[in-house]
């Protein structure tokens, strides 16, 4: 017998349902594979946990622990705002923020706003860009700005 044949005749052979023969060559393969063994092995300590978790008796007290809690949640009054106040609140609180969004939006585009058609000087700037960034040349047309829309 290899290691898969018995592999596949391993649930057969723990529980004792395989015919004598059969039973007998799984024995021999035991004997002679470490890996077989060592599986057979492992099962083994397997089904010992699982029996010592079903001999295992719960604390007696949890479930009172725990139906105490459950009351006690149950009993306590829970803060809740009126749904008037809920239903009220939002949406102005909704209307604020867009307002301020649009009055703080007006109010930096006013600021920020340049005329149209207007002349920007950028000489100094082009300069700047030549000694800083080691450019050597401009076309002449860069050095004048006109912002049109």
């Amino acid at each position: 017998m290899d290691c898969s044949q018995f592999k596949s005749d391993l649930s057969a052979f723990r529980e004792g349902t395989q015919p004598a023969e059969m039973h007998d060559l799984c024995e021999q393969h035991l004997s002679s594979c470490r890996a077989c063994s060592r599986l057979v092995s492992e099962f083994d300590k397997v089904d010992m946990l699982i029996e010592q978790v079903k001999a295992a008796e719960p604390n007696p007290f949890a479930a009172t622990r725990i139906l105490q809690r459950l009351e006690n949640e149950v009993d306590t009054p829970q803060k809740r705002y009126p749904v008037v106040w809920v239903r009220v609140l939002r949406p102005a609180a909704i209307a604020v923020a867009l307002l301020c969004g649009i009055l703080i939006g007006s109010y930096t585009a006013k600021n920020d706003a340049a005329p149209l058609n207007q002349v920007i000087n950028t000489t100094g700037n082009i300069d700047f860009l030549r000694s800083n960034l080691f450019i050597s040349e401009f076309a002449d047309e860069d050095k004048i700005l006109v912002i049109n829309n």
